[in-house]
């Protein structure tokens, strides 16, 4: 599926892990890397304030490729772009035909410091999978995987990723059953959790149910339900009905993706068509 990850770098600390699970997962899939810097008014600021001038933007990412091509053996291309953030990666994205973005974020000391309402608009900017690495390390990769269960229309894209991941992880899938007290949504979610478990046993995924024991933020359920699990990814949808019915536009996404575990966050959206 994915030949070509995006990541996005500021050069701090977030960023630099996020371009390690980039590089495991382009490795394990066998896709390129394309690393992207944009240039803002928050990097000219960083440069000028520290007394850099424009080689440091090109040093960085030139050291950054020599490392990754030496240490995980993949493709890497480096890019620099002006302009504003999002509609800069949404074009760059387009341009490398991108299959999925990578980005850090909670960084305290990099240039553009992506962080809340930023990534957000990110993610809401584009129209490709993007992961969302906080500070946890990539490990041993992602051998746990959460998958929730609400009442969204259609799960087609997320299990399409969750069954392309898993499969290169060897992962189990932990399907998480939201609460409710609605009975014809109970039987709708689990006629739902018998599609994707069937889909899951064609592709012979590993997969356990649990249910959350409240009707009550299912977001902070999901992220308790993650910690217990010690997982390593959780799996969300962003087209607007993964919440529903108490979606409100990127607050109760934020929630699971700045879980307090730092476990990264799989935003599975379709792509835009051509």
């Amino acid at each position: 599926m994915s030949k070509t990850i995006l990541i996005l770098t500021d050069f701090s600390k977030v960023c630099n892990n996020a371009i390690n699970h980039g590089a495991e997962i382009a490795r394990s899939i066998g896709a390129r890397v394309v690393l992207l810097h944009v240039i803002n008014a928050d990097s000219l600021a960083f440069l000028k304030k520290n007394s850099f001038n424009n080689d440091y933007i090109e040093t960085q990412l030139n050291d950054l490729r020599t490392q990754l091509e030496q240490s995980y053996g993949i493709i890497v291309q480096t890019l620099k772009e002006e302009g504003k953030l999002v509609a800069t990666i949404s074009k760059v994205s387009k341009e490398v035909q991108a299959n999925m973005l990578v980005f850090g974020t909670h960084g305290k000391t990099g240039i553009q410091k992506i962080t809340g309402s930023h990534a957000m608009k990110v993610i809401h900017g584009l129209d490709i999978p993007i992961l969302v690495v906080q500070k946890r390390t990539f490990g041993m990769g992602y051998r746990k995987i959460i998958f929730p269960i609400n009442i969204a229309t259609s799960y087609s894209i997320k299990i399409d990723w969750t069954i392309f991941i898993a499969t290169a992880f060897q992962a189990e899938v932990f399907i998480y059953i939201m609460k409710t007290e609605e009975s014809h949504i109970q039987r709708a979610m689990l006629k739902l959790v018998d599609e994707i478990t069937n889909t899951f046993k064609t592709h012979q995924i590993p997969y356990s149910i649990d249910q959350a024991q409240s009707a009550v933020d299912f977001p902070k359920q999901i992220n308790k339900y993650a910690e217990e699990q010690n997982a390593d990814l959780i799996m969300i949808k962003v087209d607007n009905d993964e919440f529903e019915p108490s979606f409100i536009l990127g607050a109760i996404e934020e929630k699971t993706i700045y879980n307090n575990s730092n476990i990264p966050v799989f935003c599975a959206q379709k792509k835009e068509e051509n």
